[in-house]
C-alpha cells in the first residue's frame, strides 16, 4: 500500500504553464497557444493542449537554475499522430513546415518568455517560436470533465 502512494506522487506533475504568443516562419506570423506540464523528478514535460503541437506527446525536460528547457520531435511519417497534425491547421497555414523535425524550446524561470527553435531535418531553422508564459498551479489547472 505504502508503494502505491509513492508512485502516485512520483507521477504528479508540478509546474503548470500557460503560454500564448506567435509561431514565425518565413515572411508569415500566427498566433498560438501551448500549455505545458512538467515533471522536475523525472525530466519529463507533456504538452497538455496546443494549436501548434499535438496535445498528449512528451518531451525530455532539463532544468537549470535559469531555463526550463525541452525538445519536441516531430512524429515519423508513418504515424496517425503525424496524419492528424500534418491535416492540421499548422501544415495548412505554412507548406514549408511539413519538413518539421525538431523544435528547440527554452523558457526563462525568471521573465517566463518561452523561446523555440523549428528546425528541419538538416538542422536550418525554418521557424520561431516566442510566447510568454503564466505559472499555474495544480489547484489553478482545471478538473478533466470525464
Amino acid at each position: 500500500m505504502a508503494s502505491w502512494v509513492t508512485q502516485a506522487a512520483a507521477q504528479e506533475f508540478g509546474v503548470f504553464l500557460n503560454c500564448k504568443g506567435r509561431l514565425e516562419s518565413g515572411a508569415k506570423s500566427r498566433p498560438s497557444t501551448l500549455d505545458l506540464a512538467l515533471r522536475r523528478n523525472s525530466q519529463l514535460a507533456l504538452i497538455q493542449a496546443s494549436d501548434i503541437l499535438p496535445a498528449g506527446q512528451r518531451m525530455h525536460l532539463e532544468i537549470t537554475p535559469q531555463f526550463y528547457t525541452m525538445v519536441f520531435s516531430a512524429p515519423t511519417r508513418d504515424s496517425v499522430i503525424y496524419y492528424d497534425w500534418l491535416r492540421g491547421a499548422l501544415i495548412v497555414w505554412n507548406p514549408q513546415l511539413s519538413k518539421l523535425h525538431q523544435i528547440r524550446m527554452s523558457v526563462d524561470r525568471q521573465s517566463a518568455a518561452l523561446d523555440g527553435d523549428l528546425r528541419d531535418g538538416d538542422g536550418a531553422s525554418i521557424g520561431r517560436l516566442r510566447m510568454r508564459c503564466e505559472p499555474k498551479t495544480q489547484t489553478d489547472v482545471p478538473e478533466p470533465k470525464f
